[in-house]
């Protein structure tokens, strides 16, 4: 049950975000929510085979896989 309501504040913040975002940036509410699906679409594509592969090799091994890839990126976008 805190995992559903903590997903659910984590949803609502993309709204609230869009409020004062968009007029800052000089985005559209279209674009945004082009964007926004966007992400989803991504999401929704990788999310079915991250979970076979996470099945396959086991939690620890993967979640240290995210962590390291999403370091390495994080790293290259700064």
């Amino acid at each position: 049950m805190v995992s559903y309501l903590i997903a659910y504040i984590d949803r609502t913040n993309v709204a609230f975000a869009a409020l004062t975002m968009n007029k800052d940036v000089g985005l559209s509410s279209y674009v945004y929510g082009l964007g926004a699906g966007i992400f989803f679409i991504g999401y929704a594509l990788f999310e079915v085979p991250s979970n076979i592969v996470l099945e396959r090799v086991g939690a620890r091994r993967w979640i240290a896989r995210i962590m390291f890839t999403w370091g390495i990126i994080s790293g290259l976008m700064a």
